[in-house]
């Protein structure tokens, strides 16, 4: 049975916790602070260590001694508090992953077993003899680099560089779960999230965090790119008209009448939204109240995400598992229709799409992850 060490001396924490591992079937050894915990390391072996936070010594010293002794060993910061800030640094720290109170079941199980699938070799603690324990340390990493190098390669340079891994399928793991909405400006891309009420910006170089902001009042699901704004779309309906500066500065706000908007697009003159509920497309003028002009009946079967440019729409279909394309000016008419590959996964949900030369990018969530990936679409 996997063993799994935790961190804690909060008493309610620690029943909490108990009763969700031990149903999930993992043995647990609790730790009151981290001296304790490092005196019991070597002889309990974890394969995992799950750290709460908001408890003496702060998170990032526990961090930095845990990955002293055991450099490979995934750790696990169980926050007391939703606070994407703090999860993003302590990702940039080294931590493996974060989960927000109040923890379930549900919740903890994806995040358990996929720690305890990537789980390293725990190094000895230094001893007086420390050249023969050095040997041997370089010995077992060298072995580890070439074992696992390739498969592994990826969670290092996560946990290290905060740098988000991709597969050879062009195919990206977000390191967080829900995203809602892409849209690529100033050198960014630029990706929300609703369950964190979030927007991270990434590096397109490399895909690595360089900040984050959070929307505390509201739940992003929706995001894309104006003439010289951003607009973000609330799970309340209302769309919110933004700036494109660090702190993305309310402008203006107006309700939107979708029944369940699904993605939203702006052409260069016309703004646009889809609704899901009734499969249908409006044109809007680019103004802070977003003015209806038309609408028209979506041509295919279900819409899951928009995006456009000056000539074309394109719509990610959930039942056709394609992307389709219209023109503009006559939205109800099907030009072209290309296969989404990454609908082989009957659980993929496309939540958010935009156009970046001659790509379309999607986000989605499949088997509770998020994800990134791109296609090339047609250009007549």
């Amino acid at each position: 049975m996997d063993t799994v060490q935790i961190i804690t001396k909060n008493e309610t924490d620690r029943r909490t916790l108990k009763q969700i591992f031990s149903n999930i079937g993992k043995n647990v050894i609790f730790s009151h602070d981290l001296n304790d915990a490092l005196d019991i390391f070597e002889k309990a072996r974890p394969n995992a260590v799950f750290i709460v936070d908001e408890e003496e010594p702060p998170v990032n010293i526990k961090l930095r001694e845990i990955q002293r002794i055991a450099p490979f060993i995934p750790i696990v910061v169980l926050l007391k508090k939703r606070n994407s800030s703090y999860a993003i640094e302590y990702m940039k720290l080294g931590a493996f992953d974060c989960a927000h109170a109040p923890w379930t079941e549900e919740q903890l199980r994806p995040i358990i077993k996929k720690s305890l699938n990537l789980s390293g070799t725990t190094i000895e603690l230094e001893k007086p003899d420390f050249k023969k324990q050095k040997i041997v340390v370089f010995t077992a990493a060298a072995i580890v680099t070439i074992l696992f190098g390739f498969i592994f390669g990826w969670f290092y340079a996560h946990n290290k560089c905060n740098v988000i891994s991709a597969d050879r399928q062009n195919r990206t793991e977000l390191p967080y779960l829900h995203p809602s909405g892409i849209v690529f400006n100033k050198g960014q891309i630029l990706i929300s999230d609703w369950y964190t009420q979030a927007i991270y910006k990434h590096d397109p170089s490399n895909l690595k965090i360089s900040g984050v902001h959070s929307f505390p009042h509201i739940t992003p699901i929706a995001l894309t790119s104006g003439e010289d704004n951003l607009w973000l779309a609330n799970a309340e309906g209302v769309i919110e008209k933004r700036l494109k500066e660090d702190k993305f500065t309310l402008l203006s706000k107006t309700k939107n009448e979708a029944e369940s908007l699904s993605g939203m697009c702006f052409d260069g003159l016309y703004f646009w939204t889809a609704d899901s509920a009734s499969n249908r497309l409006t044109k809007h003028l680019n103004n802070d109240t977003l003015d209806k002009l038309e609408s028209f009946n979506y041509p295919g079967k279900t819409l899951s995400a928009i995006t456009c440019d000056n000539r074309f729409i394109w719509i990610a279909d959930d039942k056709l598992k394609e992307l389709i394309k219209m023109p503009l000016d006559n939205p109800e008419k099907i030009l072209s229709r290309k296969e989404i590959k990454e609908y082989s996964s009957k659980t993929l949900k496309i939540t958010g799409m935009t156009k970046k030369d001659e790509q379309i990018w999607f986000v989605a969530e499949d088997k509770k992850k998020g994800l990134l990936f791109s296609t090339k679409h047609s250009k007549e």
